[in-house]
């Protein structure tokens, strides 16, 4: 499948909203965050976003388009976002993700900075576990 990963100029950010609303996706991106999308055939079919918090960088809203699921595309989007940075990046990942993400090098937190910890605990409820990448 041909297709191509960039990350969206602040002005094309309400396009990966949108793409997350048409999906009853939680998270939206902000004018802040670095937003990541795949396009195949000019049309979003995966995306997420490296939050710029206070102190760290936080990768959410990792998402894959249904009908583009399990052909890699969330494996090629991560891969070349990691690329791209060279401070850690936290992400929650939910736990039958956790082996998905430590295949691309993340690895469990054992230290939580305050930030982080305060982030974790207001979503502490779901079934995630906290991970770092480098």
């Amino acid at each position: 499948m041909d297709v191509s990963i960039t990350c969206l100029a602040q002005v094309k950010i309400p396009l990966v909203n949108k793409f997350y609303a048409n999906y009853s996706v939680r998270g939206r991106a902000k004018k802040h965050d670095d937003v990541w999308v795949v396009y195949h055939n000019f049309e979003i079919v995966a995306a997420c976003r490296i939050q710029n918090k206070s102190d760290f960088l936080f990768l959410s809203t990792v998402f894959v388009a249904p009908d583009y699921r399990l052909q890699g595309l969330a494996k090629k989007l991560l891969s070349s976002v990691l690329l791209h940075y060279s401070d850690v990046i936290y992400t929650f990942a939910y736990t039958p993700l956790i082996h998905f993400y430590t295949e691309l090098g993340f690895n469990q937190v054992l230290t939580y900075t305050p930030a982080l910890n305060a982030l974790f605990n207001i979503y502490s409820h779901r079934d995630i576990r906290a991970l770092q990448f480098k």
